[in-house]
């Protein structure tokens, strides 16, 4: 729709956004919960560092993608995938975690694990506003009143791009509310839940091919599945430990 905002890219600047927003969340969030300054400052440059890999993940991916959808007419394009990005930057980030950072400060960073899923989230929803902006990520074409004909398009296409934004949005403020009042590994469940059974939806809503690597399925529906599956494990073994609590706590029959 805009591809350009003054001298800027406007792709780029809505992903800036994002990271900005989801940097300011962080840092109430682990202000409110007393988090070592040293602590979210480390946290912070890793989660930088993996958000800029986790781009050449979501390169990568995606031109895997092509290529295994037509190996002769491939050929390298600038397309990315969210969840490249994001199994990438995971990869990067959670070794450090696990093997260093959580020996220096286990209960700060066990404190400020919840509102990991929401900065996730936040970013993710910026991004989607910045692929409305560049044009790309529509959906199928429409006849609604919802409908909107980006340049070059004679059809209104779905804009399944600010529908994401949406509910990203959206799923950001639950995974906040469960941040602060449930805690534990329920924010991580809900993002799981919720974003693994959206992404599976509105896939079928789209129309920029990013091609197939399972018969009958899109990549992200895919990983979307595989994630809402991690999401049903984790709650399982929530809902096992609470089961558990709860009977260590209550006091034994004679």
């Amino acid at each position: 729709m805009c591809p350009r905002i003054w001298i800027f890219d406007s792709y780029g600047l809505f992903i800036a956004l994002g990271v900005i927003a989801a940097i300011l969340l962080f840092e109430y969030y682990g202000h409110a919960q007393k988090v070592k300054r040293l602590t979210r400052s480390i946290t912070e440059v890793l989660a930088v560092a993996a958000a800029l890999l986790g781009f050449l993940g979501a390169w990568l991916f995606q031109n895997l993608y092509d290529y295994i959808a037509s190996p002769a007419t491939f050929s390298f394009s600038s397309k990315m995938t969210f969840f490249g990005g994001l199994l990438t930057g995971c990869a990067f980030f959670l070794p450090f975690y696990f093997l260093f950072i959580k020996r220096k400060d286990e209960a700060g960073f066990k404190a400020i694990f919840p509102i990991a899923t929401a900065c996730i989230s936040v970013c993710h929803a910026f991004g989607r506003i910045g692929c409305f902006m560049a044009g790309c990520c529509y959906g199928k074409e429409t006849n609604s009143y919802i409908g909107i004909a980006f340049p070059g398009m004679e059809q209104k296409v779905i804009p399944t791009n600010l529908l994401e934004a949406v509910f990203l949005f959206l799923l950001t403020a639950a995974l906040i509310l469960l941040a602060f009042k449930a805690k534990g590994l329920y924010p991580l469940i809900g993002y799981c839940l919720g974003y693994g059974a959206w992404r599976f939806a509105i896939e079928f809503f789209r129309d920029d091919p990013r091609g197939e690597f399972v018969p009958g399925l899109s990549p992200s529906q895919f990983w979307a599945i595989a994630l809402f599956a991690v999401g049903l494990v984790l709650l399982s073994i929530e809902l096992i430990n609470r089961h558990n609590r709860s009977r260590a706590t209550c006091p034994q029959r004679k």
